[in-house]
């Protein structure tokens, strides 16, 4: 601890501290999938006015713009279940990403077919699944462990300001048939900065002694959190080289070892799975619909926007605070959500016409606000942390694939379901799944603060006095 604490004290008297661009690269990625989320919203709206270069569009063509991203980010993440780590380390991955980012805002500035945009969308798609994967990678093996929790948490906040950016740019382009080839555009710069980015920080040490590389894996240690060499040395030697790189059948089945293994891969993709399944995407897209009816449509979001951002950096705060940390934040912020489900499903019992608009609008705000404590930041900060090295990246990309694909799957289905089986029981359907998932926060989900990434694998196997 002796050593850690030195290495720490390094990182203090130095600025910009080390750890800074490492985090900032990755946040950026974050940022540009918020960003599609924003703007992709704005140009929705702009092509079903029917006045655009693409003339009129049906509402399944407006869906395939709106979703198409999405078909990327599953297929980059179902891939990189088999690429990852033997093939490309987490810096190239960034890299990548950027490109693909950079490809698909080109052809959707320029596009003059719909076929053309769809090809953008997807391609950017693909940038969004790379860059979801590599980014809490990164961030969570580069960050010192003090800072991890934040920095992690923090990438939710990127996000977040990101969709706020997207929105504020659709509204600067609103009513323009022609402008939402602007709209998709003006991600361009932040692109580039990425880009520039991936090719200064350092490649992730982890990934580095995985790859049996100890002496650049050092290096990196030293540039990504100011360690002295021998701290960094030390550091690197609990870091356990995988040998050659497994086949695709070895990946697969070293995830569903069981173990440590089934139990970090249980943990993981149950939290995913019960994020979205508890209905963030509805409750949000619902209450943008009341947002539209009361024409207040852009103000809203971007309030709803600055509300998340300001409720994750209340999380970010607390996450290493030794009276909160990883479970409790995650406990507290879902049995919030499941009290606020329940609300709303009781709103709704009389009837979508006879609701109280400003108690519903209310409830949404609490949601969403119990949603950014808990299961917004920390799912993708447990997921960075809990999965051993040699499976650490095929294990992340079942985790993101299951994000999408699950994310896809309430966002479809939530329209057919509100129309057969009406509001209030939809939402308590929304909270059984929360209220499931509190049970399954205290039973299954690891305190991780404070910890090692070596440490917290050793807790699952079950090493850990802890």
């Amino acid at each position: 601890e002796g050593a850690e604490g030195a290495g720490g004290e390094q990182q203090a008297g130095a600025f910009p501290p080390p750890w800074l661009l490492p985090f900032l690269v990755p946040a950026l990625g974050g940022a540009l999938f918020g960003f599609d989320i924003g703007s992709s919203s704005a140009v929705v709206r702009i092509l079903g006015e029917g006045t655009s270069d693409l003339g009129a569009l049906s509402a399944i063509q407006l869906g395939y713009v709106a979703s198409g991203s999405l078909a990327g980010a599953m297929l980059a993440s179902a891939t990189l279940i088999f690429a990852g780590d033997a093939k490309i380390g987490r810096r190239q991955e960034l890299t990548l990403a950027s490109l693909l980012f950079a490809t698909g805002t080109a052809l959707q500035a320029t596009a003059g077919t719909l076929p053309l945009v769809l090809a953008g969308r997807a391609i950017y798609g693909l940038g969004i699944g790379t860059a979801m994967h590599a980014a809490p990678l990164y961030i969570g093996e580069t960050a010192p462990d003090d800072l991890r929790g934040k920095l992690v948490s923090l990438k939710e906040g990127a996000i977040v300001i990101g969709i706020v950016a997207g929105y504020a740019v659709g509204a600067a382009f609103a009513g323009q048939g022609g402008a939402w080839h602007s709209v998709y555009a003006s991600a361009l710069p932040a692109e580039a900065l990425m880009l520039a980015g991936t090719l200064v920080v350092p490649e992730s040490a982890r990934w580095l002694a995985l790859r049996g590389r100890p002496e650049e894996a050092v290096q990196s240690l030293c540039a990504s959190q100011g360690l002295p060499e021998e701290t960094a040395a030390a550091q690197v030697a609990k870091m356990k080289p995988a040998g050659e790189a497994p086949s695709v059948a070895a990946n697969i089945g070293k995830l569903t070892q069981p173990g440590v293994n089934r139990k970090a891969l249980t943990i993981g993709v149950g939290l995913v799975l019960l994020q979205q399944l508890s209905g963030q995407p509805s409750v949000l897209y619902y209450a943008n619909r009341i947002f539209e009816r009361a024409g207040l449509g852009f103000e809203a979001a971007v309030a709803v926007g600055l509300f998340k951002f300001g409720m994750t950096l209340v999380s970010v705060n607390l996450v290493e605070d030794p009276k909160w940390g990883r479970r409790p934040l995650l406990i507290l912020g879902t049995s919030g959500m499941t009290v606020s489900l329940l609300i709303l499903s009781a709103l709704f019992s009389g009837g979508a016409e006879s609701i109280n608009q400003a108690a519903v609008l209310a409830t949404i705000f609490a949601y969403v606000g119990f949603y950014q404590i808990g299961f917004g930041p920390i799912t993708w900060l447990i997921l960075s942390e809990v999965f051993p090295l040699e499976i650490r990246s095929a294990a992340v990309s079942v985790g993101t694939l299951a994000n999408f694909g699950s994310n896809l799957l309430v966002t479809l289905l939530f329209e057919l379901e509100r129309q057969s089986l009406g509001e209030s029981l939809v939402f308590l359907q929304f909270a059984v799944v929360a209220g499931f998932a509190v049970w399954f926060q205290s039973t299954f989900v690891p305190e991780t603060r404070g910890l090692s990434l070596e440490d917290i694998e050793a807790k699952i196997r079950g090493d850990s006095p802890e």
